[in-house]
């Protein structure tokens, strides 16, 4: 049984010709990077007093909003904003925006409730979404709001991308296996399932980037309620389905979220810069088209350095590409060993709920992958601390049909 602490002593070791005592320190572990998650305890900071009339010292943004609405006499919920003062801070055509969505008030009413840490996931593809916020800012922004803290889920991307990546070490042995993913597309994934379940034989058993997040999020604290924020809304569809749909409570889109922001007047000048580094660039990359098949063959170069696995990779840019492609499987007309679809063209950037423009928002999520500190998650310590809290200690373990990342389809 290969320990992930012998396989990543063994990446050092190739890489620095160092023989380190302990891997988290080599790799420059440092626990504050999650501390919103390895330690729930902490308080989120609330939203402060602006010089606004309605925002009381220490009421939190879902506090003030619920005491402004009121129902109408079709029982229709509407804003309430009796004061001028009232009516400049929120206003009630962003009022409005709130209300129309279920999503937005289930997640605003589990903020105000405080009896549960609401944690938003966000999505690889979030680099630059929000003009009001600088992404430097944007976890203070949504603490500010009243969520316990941001994880990325480009880490659960890193996560799954060394899983498939093991996988595919372990399945390819001959010149006519191919793994079809990716994971982390969920029309991609939906297309397969409905329309050709013969090809679910080459699916990793794995779930989403946003289910293992969620997952890993409500083991490490039990009551957390959970918010994937990212630009799809096939994501809304995947959260429900049965067999997955213990791990993300709601999904809000990026516009949905920059509709909170802009009624709680979020103002950079007040956040604080609060940069966590958990995420390799492998797993940062996953929002593009061809993200997931750059990021597992990044992966195989630093896990097998003396082998040459070859990923001989092709990708699907869309819906249509991703109904040529299969057809192009079927018709023995592929001789790729590794099929990676996207439903939205150019990846997840390309989202529908995407808030600037794909070609931006790809340029973006590269810029935002180099710097990042690790090349792969064999290079990433937050990989193998988040497995440890999992009591996942073994490439064997992580293989395994465990619960939290895999997906019996």
């Amino acid at each position: 049984m290969l320990t992930f602490d012998e396989l990543y002593k063994r990446v050092v070791e190739a890489s620095t010709s160092k023989k380190p005592d302990s891997v988290l320190e080599a790799l420059g572990y440092d626990p504050f990077h999650l501390e919103c998650v390895f330690n729930p305890e902490s308080k989120p900071e609330r939203w402060k007093t602006f010089n606004h009339f309605c925002r009381e010292s220490g009421k939190s943004f879902a506090d003030c909003f619920f005491n402004h609405i009121k129902q109408d006499e079709t029982g229709k919920l509407v804003p309430d904003l009796p004061k001028e003062k009232c009516q400049e801070c929120l206003g009630a055509e962003n009022m409005n925006k709130l209300l129309a969505s279920k999503d937005v008030m289930a997640v605003l009413s589990a903020i105000r409730q405080g009896d549960r840490p609401v944690y938003a996931c966000i999505a690889p593809a979030f680099l630059s979404q929000f003009e009001l916020v600088s992404d430097a800012q944007l976890r203070s922004a949504f603490k500010q709001l009243g969520f316990q803290g941001m994880v990325e889920v480009s880490l659960f991307a890193d996560i799954l991308t060394l899983k498939e990546a093991l996988e595919f070490d372990r399945m390819i042995v001959h010149e006519n296996d191919y793994m079809l993913t990716s994971c982390c597309c969920p029309t991609w994934i939906s297309m397969i399932r409905k329309a050709h379940p013969e090809l679910l034989v080459h699916v990793p058993k794995s779930v989403s980037p946003m289910v293992a997040t969620g997952r890993t999020i409500k083991q490490l604290v039990p009551n957390a309620f959970t918010v994937f924020v990212g630009p799809c809304l096939a994501k809304k569809v995947e959260a429900k389905e049965e067999d997955i749909k213990d791990a993300i409570d709601v999904v809000l889109t990026f516009r949905e979220v920059k509709d909170i922001m802009e009624t709680a007047k979020i103002n950079p000048d007040y956040l604080k810069t609060d940069i966590r580094e958990h995420s390799s660039a492998a797993g940062r990359i996953y929002a593009v088209n061809k993200g997931v098949s750059e990021a597992v063959q990044m992966t195989l170069k630093r896990l097998r350095p003396d082998k040459a696995i070859q990923v001989r990779a092709i990708q699907a840019d869309g819906v249509l590409e991703c109904r040529k492609l299969i057809e192009d499987l079927e018709k023995g007309q592929v001789k790729a060993n590794f099929l990676e679809g996207m439903g939205c063209k150019g990846g997840c950037v390309g989202g529908p709920r995407a808030l600037i423009d794909r070609e931006v928002a790809k340029q973006k999520v590269i810029e935002y992958a180099k710097k990042s500190p690790y090349e792969t998650p064999l290079d990433n310590p937050y990989v193998i601390e988040m497995l440890a809290r999992l009591g996942i200690h073994s490439v064997e373990e992580l293989l395994e049909d465990q619960k939290i990342f895999t997906r019996y389809f």
